[in-house]
């Protein structure tokens, strides 16, 4: 198995969008929180991707996956996880960029 690098975007336009829907799926399936990882799976949030025309965006190591979907958010992972990085330069979000663009108190 892969180890995943996976980073959720936190900025407006993919909160708007869904990304605390995109994240609360990841962290059922993984059963880890933003800001935890184990043996398979890093998660957290990132600052803007820069992708807003196709939010919500989520990437995985370094690959994005652009208009993501609950239902295929899993799927999406697998795929991403395999390819070469598209960037991998993508940055966490510190908790307080996480809080402060959390405009409808879902992320």
């Amino acid at each position: 198995m892969v180890k995943k690098n996976i980073r959720v975007c936190c900025g407006m336009t993919c909160g708007v969008m869904g990304a605390g829907k995109i994240m609360r799926k990841i962290e059922a399936e993984t059963g880890l929180k933003a800001g935890e990882k184990n043996d398979e799976v890093d998660l957290n949030y990132c600052n803007c991707t820069g992708n807003c025309h196709l939010a919500p965006t989520a990437a995985v190591n370094g690959n994005f996956i652009n208009e993501a979907k609950e239902e295929t958010i899993l799927t999406d992972i697998e795929e991403a996880a395999v390819r070469e990085p598209q960037d991998p330069g993508i940055i966490d979000a510190s908790v307080e960029e996480v809080l402060n663009n959390d405009f409808l108190g879902d992320l």
